[in-house]
């Protein structure tokens, strides 16, 4: 199935898919595996790791579509993962809905006994007094050990409220630990590239351009709602934004499906491999064969130059506070 028919957009979109959408067999049976250092644990990816062949990377592929192994987002992990591997890459696959993931932050995070102020709980200060001695709990630890071992992340999911579901943006709020994952000064992840992948219900040309109040989004490219995740996260942990890999329409036939399954591995065999920075300027040549039902964006060139740092001060549209500026009504 197509992530999208769980698509939290306006209702005129949602009804044709919520028609057609097939029941989620298992999911109230599926269980959070809330995990503290005093619990046993066990690991859901034992080492060995899979090494990667000279030259290529690690993938680690993070998918939170809640029907397990039979999604359409599935698919396109598992094509994927097939492309990357077919490259030498070596790939991992998260299923935080499979592996039950926990994706509230607490003091679960950390081994018992050890938190910096036990009296007065403050999740980042205690994340970054566990980046300083090592204590977390053992289902985040794999987690970022996972993340440490990559070299690419790559977030595969159906857009919820032109974001992820909310277990995926559980594992973003525990993982995205402070003084191990950012600010970029203490970051261990700097130069790892950050990638996303995303279904939508309407027509994939429909959403990533600007339309009218009535579409999707309200009319907003879903690439401009999607920046906060795929361009300012990573930045603020010294990643490399990867272009974003974008695919619809919720009622393709399993024939269609099948072809956007395969642009996505084109996608992947031309973003992932690039070492340099003079072999990622191949991105933005023409793509042979050219996507149909894909699109493939690349955050950076989503920002006019006027949002730069270096901005002038009147394009920031302060009114009031520090660095007003005054404005003429037109």
């Amino acid at each position: 199935h197509f992530g999208s028919r769980a698509l939290s957009a306006p209702a005129m979109w949602l009804a044709p898919f919520r028609a057609n959408a097939a029941p989620v067999r298992g999911a109230s049976r599926i269980r959070i595996r809330a995990c503290s250092a005093g619990a046993a644990f066990t690991p859901n990816f034992p080492a060995p790791w899979p090494r990667p062949k000279e030259g290529r990377k690690k993938a680690l592929i993070v998918v939170s579509h809640p029907n397990v192994g039979k999604s359409f987002n599935h698919s396109l992990v598992a094509a994927g993962k097939r492309a990357l591997e077919g490259e030498g890459h070596a790939v991992i696959v998260v299923d935080l809905v499979k592996i039950g993931f926990n994706p509230v932050g607490t003091e679960k995070d950390f081994v018992p006994g050890t938190l910096k102020n036990p009296d007065s709980f403050d999740y980042q200060s205690e994340q970054g007094h566990a980046a300083e001695t090592g204590q977390f709990a053992p289902d985040l630890k794999e987690q970022l050990d996972l993340v440490d071992w990559c070299d690419i992340v790559i977030h595969q999911f159906p857009i919820y409220w032109w974001s992820v579901p909310a277990i995926h943006k559980g594992w973003i709020d525990r993982c995205l630990v402070w003084h191990h994952s950012y600010p970029p000064h203490k970051s261990k992840w700097v130069g790892k590239q950050w990638m996303l992948s995303t279904t939508v219900g309407p027509p994939t040309k429909l959403v990533s351009h600007p339309g009218p109040l009535t579409n999707p989004g309200a009319g907003i490219p879903y690439q401009s709602l999607l920046s906060p995740l795929g361009l300012g996260t990573p930045k603020l942990c010294g990643m490399d934004p990867v272009p974003l890999f974008m695919v619809g329409h919720a009622t393709a036939t399993p024939e269609e499906k099948q072809e956007m399954c395969e642009e996505f591995a084109n996608h992947l065999r031309k973003v992932v491999n690039p070492v340099t920075k003079e072999e990622q300027e191949r991105w933005y040549e023409p793509a042979v064969p050219e996507p149909k039902w894909s699109v493939s964006i690349c955050f950076e060139k989503t920002i006019p130059p006027k949002d730069r740092p270096t901005r002038p001060e009147e394009n920031l549209g302060i009114m009031y506070g520090e660095g007003a500026t005054a404005f003429q009504s037109e």
